[in-house]
């Protein structure tokens, strides 16, 4: 079966060059082709997620993906891998292939999966609970010589700059249509390193349970240089608030802390902000109450159009590179989720100001929340041989 995300006219008059030759036989009806061994390849369309129960019950060998990155998640692709089967004895091999550009919504995702190298080098993985392989083999355009010199080249020399390094390099760290383009692996990745004492500690908290609840810990350097640091994360779906409460708990208290020549584990408890919707009573209590009962100290996020649209802004301030050549948002590189989904968001088709939310955007909002909460400031005080 060849899937693309909408059924279009070229890819099929293509087919009609290759497979007619073979002897194939094509079926309009069904968008097929038929081979005298009864072989057949199916052109199917797979626009919006729900199409996948489309496929419900089917069976493939072998699955053509085209344009992989035009799929803003992972869903539908981990769906049609359970429909790749056959009998035991056929003979047959089961394989998935799948052709993809560096840009899109699900770039992402696709990167995320195959492992590809920020230059988009060759790349192999294997599947930890399958043992299957994954392999990514790059193509550029200066390996095609029927395209070097070409118009074509020309072409994509004048795009702007990150769509001209994803198409015509063929690199996998340049977001076209990103909506924070100001984020800098250089800039806003740092090493690790101990909390002063001195800095406010706080977290976020996306929480799923199908999806990933996403947790961030965040500290705030106000006196020196008025940059917040991302310290922490916690990302894993299938977490009852029970599960999750006691990992939060777990972190919370064993966070480095330096307290002027000395580094010890956190011992303040942490309060922080998670979304509005946790608080939801389902007859049996909410989730953050739930969790709060376990000692998290959760207040609910602000909701609303604003409170999206404040959160956006609330990130491009501090990815903002500042007269000194600081930024006001450093990510300890330990929090990969957040480094890796953060930079490949881009804007919503249908709300132009918006994220795109059918990406992967728990780390998004889990910042957003982070970088909008009231603060009321005190100053803490620690007393060494206390």
């Amino acid at each position: 079966m060849a899937l693309q995300k909408r059924c279009t006219s070229s890819a099929i008059e293509r087919s009609h060059e290759l497979y007619r030759a073979c002897g194939g036989v094509y079926n309009v009806q069904t968008s097929t082709w038929i081979f005298s061994s009864q072989s057949r390849i199916e052109f199917a369309f797979l626009d919006s997620d729900s199409d996948k129960w489309r496929y419900a019950g089917r069976s493939f060998n072998c699955i053509l993906w085209d344009e992989l990155c035009e799929w803003p998640n992972a869903d539908a692709y981990v769906y049609l891998l359970s429909r790749l089967r056959t009998t035991k004895d056929s003979g047959l091999r089961l394989e998935v292939r799948a052709s993809a550009n560096p840009l899109g919504p699900g770039a992402s995702w696709v990167r995320s999966r195959w492992k590809i190298p920020d230059d988009g080098g060759p790349s192999t993985c294997t599947d930890e609970a399958t043992g299957f392989h994954r392999r990514f083999i790059p193509a550029r355009l200066s390996d095609n010589p029927h395209l070097l010199g070409s118009d074509y080249e020309k072409m994509l020399q004048s795009l702007p700059l990150s769509q001209r390094k994803a198409l015509l390099e063929g690199r996998w760290d340049a977001v076209a249509g990103s909506i924070f383009e100001e984020f800098s692996h250089a800039k806003h990745v740092c090493e690790p390193f101990p909390i002063p004492f001195t800095f406010d500690i706080w977290r976020a908290c996306d929480p799923g349970f199908r999806a990933p609840s996403c947790v961030l810990w965040l500290a705030h350097d106000r006196d020196m240089t008025d940059t917040i640091y991302v310290i922490a994360e916690l990302y894993q779906a299938q977490l009852t608030p029970t599960m999750l409460a006691h990992k939060i708990r777990r972190i919370d208290f064993s966070l480095p802390i330096d307290i002027g020549g000395e580094v010890i584990d956190n011992d303040c408890p942490l309060d922080g902000i998670i979304d509005s919707a946790a608080f939801s009573d389902n007859g049996q209590g909410s989730r953050g109450d739930e969790m709060n009962k376990l000692g998290c100290r959760w207040k609910p996020s602000e909701k609303g159009w604003n409170s999206r649209l404040a959160g956006i802004s609330a990130i491009h301030q501090r990815l903002a590179t500042r007269p000194d050549g600081t930024v006001g948002l450093r990510i300890f590189k330990t929090c990969k989720n957040l480094i890796k989904t953060l930079p490949a968001l881009c804007y919503s088709k249908t709300r132009p100001d918006d994220v795109d939310t059918e990406a992967e955007d728990h780390c998004y909002d889990c910042l957003r929340y982070g970088l909008t909460r009231k603060v009321f400031w005190t100053r803490r005080v620690r007393v060494k041989g206390l």
